[in-house]
């Protein structure tokens, strides 16, 4: 057993290592996503305005301006040097992602293997974009919640920060808990993002923070109009959102559907997830609210889907320890939905599936077992 144990995680190390040095060079190679936000410190760097339509088209720099001087530092180096730079973060975040479930949820490495290999897809397709995910997943497991609501305080800036990004990515905050002062970190805040704007706001041709707002108002809404139907209502979105709206007919110019709807399914599923594990420990309270955030958000896209990984897993790992098979089986389904449910894999079928958001409701399906198991921990013995 010793020997085999042995073998198994020599295996896996060469698997990752090959992994590893696969997402970093098709992000070198690809990278599309990364190329938008090189380009956006560029401009700044040069005093041109960040936000430009005209100039950038669909490509255009969609995220809020206090996002920007994080990117500056890449912006100051070749493109390419950068894109081995960003690869390089990329890994290093899902490592971290890993460690932090053995550490903090004592996810076993068999399991945690398997899961990351049935997740390979979605690591490739956040390599070939270059995209922020893996870092902010990261970024949001190691300021998570703790049991200790003044530890809490000071994890809030940063997470805040990282999780407004993608704007719609500060749902999880809907879960925070912190020592019961709101007005002054929203305060603290506020201000924070503002000195943070200061270098997009600087490049404006009124150097107002104003036109600034306009503008960013205007590129985050383009998708709409500059993305063709097939990437806002077809199967690279698959969050419920914009699966709803696709089964009313709703056109894709309509982003202000997308937007309305969002907050729905927030609010519900946000609300139900609250009332359903308040008694749970927090960190497994944080992993359903990361795992319900691409389920909820208006233009997730499939690389968004790496916040469902930590669930996903840990759902797997204690259904094991049940022993109990329709569990099991449940979180395996759950995981082929997200990880493995493509056209490219399955042919029609997989379309079928992605025509379906079938990332969405396998996030709700390992959702589900993660709840079953976890209140059967915080059932009392029979007998006791």
């Amino acid at each position: 057993m010793i020997q085999l144990n042995k073998g198994f995680q020599w295996l896996a190390g060469v698997f990752l290592l090959l992994g590893a040095i696969s997402m970093v060079r098709t992000t070198v190679a690809q990278g599309t996503d990364f190329d938008v936000f090189w380009r956006a410190a560029r401009y700044t760097l040069q005093g041109q305005p960040l936000y430009s339509i005209v100039r950038d088209g669909g490509m255009i720099f969609k995220y809020p301006p206090w996002t920007l001087p994080f990117f500056i530092p890449l912006g100051m180096l070749p493109l390419e040097v950068s894109k081995w730079i960003w690869g390089a973060i990329e890994v290093a975040s899902l490592v971290y992602v890993g460690h932090w479930l053995k550490a903090k949820m004592n996810v076993r490495s068999i399991v945690l293997y398997s899961t990351l290999v049935s997740f390979w897809g979605l690591w490739i397709v956040h390599a070939l974009d270059g995209q922020v995910t893996l870092p902010l997943l990261a970024l949001a497991l190691a300021c998570g919640p703790t049991q200790y609501p003044v530890r809490n305080s000071l994890r809030f800036f940063p997470l805040a920060l990282g999780l407004s990004t993608k704007i719609f990515t500060v749902f999880p905050l809907l879960g925070w808990k912190g020592h019961g002062r709101v007005v002054a970190p929203a305060i603290g805040l506020f201000v924070l993002l503002i000195c943070l704007s200061i270098p997009a706001a600087m490049n404006q041709p009124s150097a107002s923070f104003s036109s600034l707002a306009r503008d960013w108002v205007a590129a985050a809404t383009s998708s709409s109009t500059l993305l063709s139907a097939e990437q806002v209502r077809g199967r690279t979105n698959p969050g419920l959102p914009g699966y709803t709206l696709s089964l009313l007919g709703v056109p894709a110019s309509q982003s202000s559907a997308d937007v309305g709807l969002a907050l729905f399914y927030g609010v519900l599923l946000g609300g139900l997830w609250r009332a359903i594990s308040r008694r749970f420990e927090v960190q497994s309270q944080w992993l359903g609210w990361l795992a319900l955030t691409p389920v909820v958000h208006p233009l997730p896209w499939w690389h968004l889907f790496v916040f469902t990984f930590p669930l996903a897993t840990v759902a797997l790992d204690r259904s094991l320890q049940t022993k109990k098979m329709g569990l099991i089986l449940t979180a395996l389904i759950g995981i082929f939905l997200i990880g493995v449910s493509t056209e490219k894999v399955w042919g029609p079928f997989g379309l079928f599936l992605e025509m379906n958001a079938a990332k969405s409701w396998g996030a709700l399906i390992c959702l589900g077992v993660f709840l079953q198991v976890e209140r059967s921990r915080l059932s009392p013995l029979v007998g006791a």
